[in-house]
């Protein structure tokens, strides 16, 4: 039971709170509770510290109620769909995720989604044209970059504000009926399929990675890539699957130069800290099995107060925090 009382000094009143449960200070839950107050303090260093993303995924709320209004090509298109599954499939490969507006200054990520961006400014398009010059990794869902701010088409072929950083022009948008499927052929795409959206892409410097397999776009481009600058640009002109995009995803990441938690069992999260008290590596296992972590530095872990080095032993359902030497 949780209790809270009040005590009055000088003047000021203090809330003081407890937990005991009816069963005493020999039960389960206090000692968790117990457990958790020693682990909070333990944790102390990592305050003020701030959470290193490795990927930004673009969203834009004017851009998404633009999207829903009745009149877009596909009904069964939701942008908030692909966010979700974009997020899902980069989670599953350990990388951990920020959210960020178009515009903002994405220079720190190492690769850059945008899931489904139906509006984009000029500025925008400048801002990612720049990021990938300069070295960055973006990858762009279809139906990105149609209309500016005031939900009016760019000027010249789809799609507008990305063209020149995609390599490519969109002659025409082709979504597919209800539980139809398009299936794609090329290097880690054979054998995968798609629904919901095709088009007929035309590469203007791009090169194509998966093709269209089948259906009205047979034999154009579903997935290519194009070298701009110091760095990379993909587009993804149809609606790929849980399987599509992590296959994808790990081709994207080789752009990137940094794959470094791909070996990690699924549902273990890794994700790191820094702050004036250092670097934090955080380790949470939600899995049934103990699992092994990568340490590329040594360092103490906070919660058990032992060194750690080489591999971390995170046991199932629990967490491990390191605080990394350097």
């Amino acid at each position: 039971m949780f209790f809270q009382w009040r005590q009055s000094r000088r003047g000021a009143e203090k809330f003081h709170s407890a937990m005991l449960p009816h069963g005493g200070t020999g039960t389960r839950v206090f000692r968790e509770v117990t457990e958790l107050g020693a682990a909070v303090g333990a944790l102390a260093p990592i305050q003020g510290s701030r959470t290193e993303a490795d990927v930004a995924v673009l969203w834009d709320w004017q851009s998404w109620w633009a999207q829903n209004l009745d009149w877009r090509p596909s009904e069964d298109h939701d942008a908030r769909e692909r966010a979700d599954a974009w997020y899902e499939a980069l989670y599953d490969r350990h990388l951990t995720v920020d959210f960020a507006h178009p515009e903002a200054d994405l220079s720190r990520y190492p690769l850059v989604v945008v899931p489904a961006l139906y509006l984009m400014t000029e500025a925008a398009g400048y801002n990612l044209r720049a990021y990938v010059e300069n070295g960055g990794t973006l990858v762009v869902s279809y139906f990105s970059g149609i209309v500016d701010e005031h939900d009016a088409v760019h000027e010249g072929p789809h799609p507008g504000a990305l063209r020149d950083v995609l390599g490519l022009t969109v002659e025409e948008f082709s979504p597919l009926l209800r539980g139809e499927r398009v299936r794609l052929t090329g290097p880690g795409g054979s054998g995968l399929d798609a629904d919901v959206w095709t088009e007929f892409v035309v590469p203007r410097g791009a090169e194509t990675v998966w093709t269209y397999a089948d259906g009205l776009a047979e034999g154009g481009p579903a997935v290519t890539r194009h070298r701009l600058g110091e760095g990379t640009a993909w587009y993804v002109s149809t609606r790929l699957g849980t399987e599509g995009l992590a296959s994808l995803l790990g081709r994207v990441v080789e752009d990137t130069g940094t794959d470094p938690r791909g070996d990690l069992p699924r549902d273990v999260e890794v994700v790191r800290r820094t702050g004036e008290s250092g670097t934090f590596l955080f380790a949470v296992n939600h899995t049934a099995t103990d699992a092994k972590v990568p340490l590329d530095t040594p360092g103490t872990e906070l919660l058990t107060g032992e060194p750690a080095a080489g591999r971390l032993v995170v046991p199932a359902g629990a967490v491990r925090v390191v605080r990394l030497d350097g």
